[in-house]
């Protein structure tokens, strides 16, 4: 049987999702908190699977609530049900150590087994949302990397295979310019050429999943990287 605890500030909500998971044959519930304090408080008696929870409104506030549910009962894994669906947010749960996210118009369907998946020891996240990790994931390396904004988007450019003269002609920028910015991109990437900068942009992340996919479809048709 899977243990849930529910935590949000809407008792309502708390409540209503209390009953369709009680209909459930393989999950109860073992509590429903409007607090995080007394969420916190309960878990060591009242021990859950998976707690169930929207950190936003609640006290401790956001993800320092989710840190303190796992360091409190470190089997329980914890998936975010929440409105709040910013690429910022995601990131800093998925790094709290959250299991699962989802949106709040998610079906029940969707949550029930997004529970029963997490239960297991299994990550989800919305196909949606995981768009939005991927491109905060990208935006966050990119920003590691010491790049300026002009520089991340020739080396997007790079990636989707366009050639310096194109590049040149969509920002309105004259080749030389364009090769100048490109060498400062490879010195401060530590490759030797363009294709090794489009490698290590895909292989760490430096570019958003949109770029990605038409890098993937611009070099099976046979890049021009001249």
């Amino acid at each position: 049987m899977i243990r849930v605890a529910l935590a949000d500030r809407e008792h309502v909500l708390g409540q209503a999702l209390s009953r369709l998971i009680d209909a459930e044959t393989d999950m109860t519930v073992s509590g429903v908190y409007t607090d995080g304090e007394a969420l916190l408080n309960a878990l060591p008696t009242k021990p859950a699977d998976v707690v169930l929870m929207d950190p936003m409104g609640l006290s401790p506030l956001g993800m320092e609530l989710v840190r303190l549910v796992l360091s409190t009962a470190p089997s329980t894994h914890v998936v975010v049900l929440t409105s709040n669906q910013q690429e910022q947010q995601l990131f800093a749960a998925v790094r709290a150590g959250v299991r699962g996210y989802l949106a709040k118009s998610a079906d029940l369907s969707e949550l029930l087994d997004t529970v029963r998946s997490v239960s297991f020891g299994e990550a989800l996240i919305s196909p949606d949302l995981a768009v939005q990790l991927l491109n905060e994931f990208a935006r966050l390396s990119q920003e590691q990397t010491g790049l300026t904004g002009r520089e991340r988007d020739i080396l997007n450019a790079i990636v989707r295979g366009d050639s310096n003269r194109e590049i040149a002609n969509h920002l309105g920028l004259s080749e030389k310019t364009v090769k100048n910015y490109v060498s400062d991109i490879l010195s401060k990437l530590g490759v030797r050429d363009r294709t090794e900068a489009a490698v290590f942009a895909l292989q760490n992340g430096l570019v958003t999943e949109g770029d990605w996919r038409l890098s993937l479809q611009r070099r099976s048709a046979g890049p021009n990287l001249t």
